[in-house]
């Protein structure tokens, strides 16, 4: 039985105190990125800090090339507080320029590459950022556009190019001084923002303190996973994204761990080999993924096994309870599911190694208190859907520029996470959807997630995503657009017998009404499926 707080007697309010909260005795003057290094190299400088495909990275080695960048940076004009955009694709260079901002004081913004035109501007527009660092493929667009706004960003190519006019800065870089200073930030100043993952139109900038990661990775890096310095890490978040910067540079510099850079999109059997490889101990991935590499390591004449990991986890979508038997089933290891979000830079609910309850996200994260309230912020029984509040020490500082959406998400220390979920009487936790998602059909509020999930248990359904949609009669009824599996053909008749079974013993409210076929379905830069696309 779990333990109940204050917090969470049925029918309570909220408390302003965190009885979970973790202490960590960070002092008022604090820059994260360079009490990492520090302990890093004071403790475990010669080890291996990144391997990339071209090189491998000590830990001396990596401060002296954040160092490096950090004078490249000061070359450029840039100080504390200002932004840097680094619009990169995954490599040791966005590693250290970002780890250099922060070093410096500035707040690095981090974008996916390749952006569509429209979003591209709305994200240099309010970023106002002093400097930006590019992919070459990238330069001439993000040209133009700062020329268009008023912020006089300098736009800097990350290679050597036409294009960039001979300004890029990899030979600047090497020019300079391998010793640099930090500033002196306070652990409550801005240290970087993430965007969130516009699954639910255009994304927002959560702006995080410097205490936020630390906080974070001590509860998951440390308290959950274990992670030390034997550990070999292995994730395909983008860096872009907060799953991406915690799996792939907080954890493994806190925890002294090695993490082998993935710089581009790598197929489930080129996955299975990497992790064989380099004998990786640690997998953070997503459930299609998941899926992917089992149905490579199927198709694969001999036996596949993993003797070196310990560990996968999964924090970024649900995680279908059919991928987590037979990934069991093949590896003879769990996955550890797991509920993060982008405002909370991390996982506050979770399952841990050895307390795995299949089908649930978890318990609540060590230094994460948990509620789930009715309409009128009243704590709910076991059993009963509420909605998901979250309180813990790596909460954002806010939105960027946006007071309103601020204001709803942050209620005194508590973050609405805008997510409903049940918990049981022993304290796991159950993604119902989010709110934004739920339909009311029939009277009966449907969560998306759960038909989503009927037909996920098909066979012959590789993704579906449930939304809905108004009838010849005007009432509301489900419709699913599904990818099939490879090479099995849609049709009419498929349509038919597909709906057919998943609506076999489902009340009326859960049955689907139609079925679309579509080769792929829209989802953001990091994978998140955008449903408000569908609609």
């Amino acid at each position: 039985m779990a333990e109940h707080t204050s917090n969470n007697i049925v029918g309570s309010t909220r408390s302003f105190d965190n009885p979970q909260a973790l202490s960590l005795n960070i002092a008022r003057e604090f820059n994260i990125a360079d009490f990492l290094m520090k302990a890093a190299v004071a403790e475990n400088g010669d080890n291996i800090a990144i391997v990339s495909p071209r090189q491998i990275i000590t830990f001396n080695q990596l401060v002296a090339l954040v160092n490096q960048a950090g004078n490249f940076l000061l070359k450029h004009k840039v100080s504390i507080e200002r932004r840097v955009l680094l619009m990169l694709k995954d490599s040791t260079d966005f590693v250290s320029l970002f780890l250099a901002s922060i070093k410096l004081g500035a707040v690095p913004v981090a974008l996916p590459t390749q952006l569509q035109r429209h979003e591209l501007r709305y994200l240099l527009d309010e970023s106002r950022a002093a400097v930006a660092i590019v992919d070459p493929e990238d330069f001439l667009t993000v040209r133009e556009l700062c020329k268009e706004l008023p912020w006089k960003t300098e736009v800097i190519s990350a290679q050597p190019s036409e294009v960039s006019g001979g300004v890029s800065m990899p030979e600047e870089r090497q020019e300079q001084n391998s010793e640099l200073a930090a500033a002196a930030t306070t652990c409550d100043d801005t240290a970087f923002w993430v965007y969130t993952q516009g699954s639910a139109g255009f994304p927002k900038a959560t702006m995080h303190s410097h205490r936020s990661p630390l906080y974070a990775s001590q509860s998951y890096a440390k308290e959950v996973l274990n992670l030390d310095e034997n550990d070999i890490i292995i994730s395909t978040s983008a860096l872009h994204s907060s799953q991406g910067l915690m799996e792939r540079i907080f954890f493994p510099l806190l925890s002294h761990a090695s993490i082998v850079m993935l710089e581009e999109k790598l197929s489930g059997a080129e996955l299975l080999e990497k992790m064989r490889t380099h004998k990786a101990t640690v997998i953070f991935s997503s459930p299609d993924i998941y899926s992917q590499i089992l149905q490579d390591a199927e198709s694969q004449h001999e036996s596949v096994s993993l003797p070196s990991l310990r560990a996968c986890i999964s924090t970024n979508q649900p995680l279908t309870l059919a991928t987590q038997i037979s990934w069991k089933k093949k590896f003879d290891l769990d996955i550890i599911n797991a509920l993060s979000s982008t405002e909370e830079l991390y996982a506050y609910i979770t399952n841990r190694p050895g307390q795995i309850r299949a089908g649930s996200l978890g318990q609540a994260a060590p230094g994460y208190s948990i509620r789930l309230e009715d309409k009128n912020g009243l704590h709910v029984a076991p059993g009963q859907i509420g909605n998901l509040l979250v309180y813990g020490g790596s909460t954002m500082l806010g939105f960027w520029n946006k007071h309103k959406k601020t204001t709803r998400a942050l209620i005194g220390p508590w973050l609405d996470t805008g997510d409903k979920c049940i918990m049981d009487e022993d304290g796991y936790y159950y993604f119902a959807g989010k709110r934004e998602d739920m339909m009311l059909i029939d009277d009966h509020w449907v969560s998306p997630s759960d038909v989503e999930q009927n037909l996920l248990n098909l066979p012959e359904v590789a993704q579906a995503a449930v939304v809905s949609a108004i009838d010849n009669n005007d009432k509301m009824r489900l419709r699913a657009y599904i990818v099939l599996e490879p090479n099995i053909e849609p049709s009419g008749e498929m349509a038919t017998a597909l709906r057919l079974r998943a609506n076999k013993n489902q009340p009326l409210h859960m049955q689907i009404k139609w079925i679309d076929f579509v080769p792929d379905l829209p989802r953001s830069n990091t994978g998140k499926l955008q449903r408000y696309r569908l609609r």
